[in-house]
């Protein structure tokens, strides 16, 4: 979930519902040209949400999520796995795939406002959609990439680095679905952390 100042988006893995804070109405988003949501984030007034088992990403109508465009969307193309996760971090879209990443920014263009930047594809994506949190001016996640999955990343810029010991990546090959990992971050005591936690 996230929000616009206005309106709270939750996705559920399909559906999307928006709950109005000046009315508290909570309401499944109804729009015709809708696509689903596997995950949402908000940027630059918009919320962008990833089409189920696709690599297609949209976005709504700028502080308004329950109107939808069907012709406001674009692909991460540069290579054929599918959207796993879409994520705001540092005032850029990620778009995790399940074998690679690829960074977005907003150009200002009127027809669509986002694009690629170019050389920020990452070779590593993401094995959990809520294993991605933004912590310390970075993003972390569980990562999966062509040669497997189950090490956990910081981002240094668009580089991958492997935050892991061989310790947790043992632990983590014991888990039978990774996809069900969820992560959180907290600051205590000047320390940063990040929770990844396993069913």
């Amino acid at each position: 979930m996230d929000e616009n100042g206005v309106q709270l988006a939750v996705s559920d893995g399909t559906t999307l519902y928006i709950l109005t804070y000046a009315t508290n109405a909570f309401a499944v988003v109804s729009d015709i040209d809708f696509p689903g949501a596997s995950t949402v984030t908000f940027i630059d007034g918009y919320f962008a949400v990833g089409k189920p088992s696709s690599q297609k990403f949209y976005i709504s109508s700028q502080y308004d999520g329950t109107a939808w465009d069907a012709l406001d969307f674009a692909s991460k193309e540069s290579s054929p796995d599918n959207l796993v996760r879409v994520y705001n971090a540092v005032g850029q879209l990620w778009l995790f795939g399940v074998k690679t990443t690829e960074v977005w920014y907003n150009s200002g263009a009127s027809d669509f406002p986002f694009q690629r930047i170019n050389g920020a594809k990452i070779q590593v994506g993401c094995a959990a959609a809520h294993s991605v949190v933004g912590l310390d001016n970075s993003v972390f996640w569980l990562g999966a990439d062509a040669k497997g999955k189950g090490i956990v990343y910081k981002a240094n810029g668009f580089i991958p680095e492997r935050i892991s010991t061989h310790a947790i990546e043992y632990a983590l090959q014991q888990v039978t679905d990774l996809s069900t990992c969820r992560a959180y971050s907290y600051q205590q005591d000047g320390h940063v952390f990040y929770v990844l936690t396993v069913a």
